[in-house]
């Protein structure tokens, strides 16, 4: 069991790849809320990575985000998790992302545990029927 409050922070300098207009979310240079999503569930995975067992791991199954203000070229990222809810394979984080002006997003983030053979089998059956 993954203790409630388990929490970690991650980070990301915005740069011309990481803006909207590189991944197609928008037509501005500025952070794309894509490569927002992506800190997040970054910084989730890695939260919990220490108390998996062999063979397991998470998967992002829901996001409720704002993204609230824009963040420029040059400028750092900060993502801040912390998981604030469980039951049994289900995990629920709370999500702030800031950088040196303030807030930039905020919401919740769901993951779940799963057993990688068993996700991998499932993910090609339905492909293969």
């Amino acid at each position: 069991m993954i203790p409630l409050g388990t929490s970690n922070e991650g980070r990301v300098k915005v740069t011309d790849d990481g803006t909207a207009m590189a991944w197609g979310s928008g037509t501005l240079p500025v952070f794309a809320t894509p490569a927002m999503i992506l800190l997040i569930e970054k910084t989730a995975s890695e939260c919990v990575q220490t108390f998996l067992g062999e063979g397991e791991s998470t998967v992002g199954t829901s996001l409720d985000i704002q993204h609230t203000a824009p963040s420029v070229v040059g400028e750092e990222v900060f993502c801040r998790v912390e998981l604030t809810e469980t039951d049994r394979s289900r995990m629920v984080f709370d999500v702030k992302v800031w950088d040196s002006a303030g807030e930039v997003g905020s919401g919740k983030h769901e993951r779940f545990l799963v057993n990688n053979e068993k996700f991998m089998r499932k993910a090609v059956s339905r492909v293969q029927s």
